[in-house]
């Protein structure tokens, strides 16, 4: 997959985690979800950032 495409896809990804985050947060859904999206992100984060020093950008 082109990376453009990837990030993309990723994007709204992200998007739809962070709405689920804030009803976490407001109390509307279940704030385990939230504390769950919240290692995802970070995670995520950290995997990005590794990968585009692997790649020398």
């Amino acid at each position: 997959m082109e990376r453009k495409t990837f990030y993309r896809i990723l994007l709204v990804v992200v998007l739809i985690l962070t709405v689920i985050y804030t009803l976490g947060i407001m109390g509307l859904i279940p704030f385990r979800w939230s504390y769950y999206i919240t290692i995802f992100m970070i995670a995520l984060f950290l995997a990005l950032r590794i990968e585009r020093r692997a790649s020398g950008h």
